[in-house]
């Protein structure tokens, strides 16, 4: 808590300081909270999932395997998706490239994708991006003025030192061949860094966002670990005034701490997806993955959906409110149909069912046939006469010629996700509309 407190109060060497920050208005601290909530977030799940806090280096620059679909047990990330495995690395750069190997995969949909401290997905190797193609790829940060060696290596540049490396790879099903399939492709991604070097690990912990010396503190860790001021930690300066990239003073300190749990009440609000509904479907704002300067789309995608893919990559639909506009809950039944012609995506399409936690955060929902989304990979559905799929959205197992359809609900609120992976054009540009909800 102290070092995080000497960090807040007198800012990190190596930013450029622009005095003592000694006033903060509430609508210049709620443009500060969204642009430095992401950092937070982003630092908090690399702390969590690599151990590298306090001068252990951790796990940083080592890749581990999630061999197998997230079920209701997963609360590492928020809103999970039950349709890929995950190999996951955070990268720090600072001493030097670090080497990816990816395999070539022509016939299995995958994405690796490359986020900057900022969540913005800079760079990807998969189905889309790479044509399938594998390869050897080295990861450079800001600082970086070398070369690669010849042989094929790609260089891919990052504006930031911190990197989540995030893979995905579809799950054709539970069966163990299946399965057993995804974790040998799994097992030919290597990570590796400059034999002998030392990741630095974070400063400050992350360990209390409405401590207002440990949120700043945490955030001008994270940039003081990228210095040459590229990419979004240029804009760092402008939020001088409000404690990120310089000190703050008790005055400053003591307008975070009233504003911090209404910043994130902003964030849960917008996460609800209120605007952009069409058919009680909320579509997302352009810019999702790769948010620009939006920084309040970008904090809101970080508390409700951390590592949130580009659109081109994938798209996300959220249900919310039931078609009375009543929050969505498992006390209700509904039905959800699915067209003859299916979701517009070249990959695949997929409904996931999540249970709404107080906090903001969705989570898979326990339920006794072990189904935690449904869609074009799902075996066994039941088609009616036109070719459609009747989807049906309940707490309690239906009966009758569609029960192989049950999408179970959890007992209170709740939230639907509708995931397209490699949207086709009428998806991309909005001109398919997703099937409205029907309350039963």
């Amino acid at each position: 808590m102290e070092l995080a407190r000497r960090e807040a109060l007198f800012g990190a060497a190596g930013l450029a300081l622009a005095g003592c920050a000694t006033t903060a208005p509430a609508d210049s601290l709620q443009a500060a909270f969204f642009y430095g909530f992401t950092l937070y977030e982003f630092a908090r799940t690399a702390q969590e999932r690599s151990g590298a806090v306090a001068g252990r280096p951790g796990l940083l620059n080592q890749l581990s395997h999630r061999a197998q679909l997230a079920d209701h047990t997963a609360r590492q990330v928020t809103a999970p998706n039950n349709d890929t495995v995950y190999s996951s690395a955070f990268l720090e750069l600072s001493g030097g490239p670090v080497e990816v190997v990816s395999p070539t995969s022509t016939d299995r949909y995958f994405s690796i994708a490359f986020m900057d401290a900022f969540t913005d997905n800079f760079a990807y190797i998969g189905t889309r991006a790479t044509k399938g193609q594998g390869g050897v790829f080295w990861i450079v940060g800001p600082g970086w003025r070398g070369e690669a060696p010849g042989g094929g290596v790609t260089v891919i540049r990052s504006t930031t030192n911190d990197v989540w490396m995030l893979g995905r790879v579809v799950v054709d099903g539970p069966s163990e061949p299946s399965m057993a399939a995804v974790r040998n492709f799994q097992s030919r991604i290597r990570v590796s860094a400059s034999p002998g070097r030392t990741p630095r690990s974070f400063g400050v912990r992350a360990s209390d966002v409405n401590d207002p010396a440990v949120f700043l503190g945490v955030v001008n860790d994270i940039l003081t670990r990228s210095p040459g001021g590229q990419g979004h930690t240029a804009r760092a300066r402008r939020f001088a005034a409000q404690g990120i990239g310089a000190p703050a003073s008790p005055e400053v300190l003591a307008a975070w701490r009233d504003y911090l749990p209404k910043g994130q009440q902003a964030l849960r609000e917008a996460f609800q997806y209120r605007s952009n509904i069409v058919d009680g479907w909320s579509y997302q704002e352009k810019g999702v993955g790769d948010f620009g300067t939006n920084d309040r789309l970008r904090a809101s995608t970080a508390l409700g959906g951390l590592a949130a893919l580009g659109e081109e990559e994938a798209m996300y639909f959220h249900a919310n409110f039931a078609p009375d506009g009543s929050r969505l809950t498992g006390a209700q039944k509904f039905l959800w149909r699915v067209p003859p012609g299916g979701v517009p995506a070249e990959a695949f399409w997929s409904l996931t069912m999540y249970q709404a936690e107080p906090d903001g955060r969705y989570f898979l929902v326990e339920n006794p046939i072990n189904r935690f989304a449904i869609g074009d990979r799902t075996p066994g559905l039941a088609r009616d006469d036109d070719g459609s799929i009747p989807i049906l959205i309940q707490r309690e197992r239906p009966q009758g010629r569609f029960a192989a359809n049950w999408l179970p609900a959890p007992a209170g609120p709740m939230r639907l996700a509708l995931r397209a992976y490699l949207p086709k054009r009428e998806l991309l540009e909005r001109r398919w509309r997703v099937p409205a909800l029907s309350q039963v």
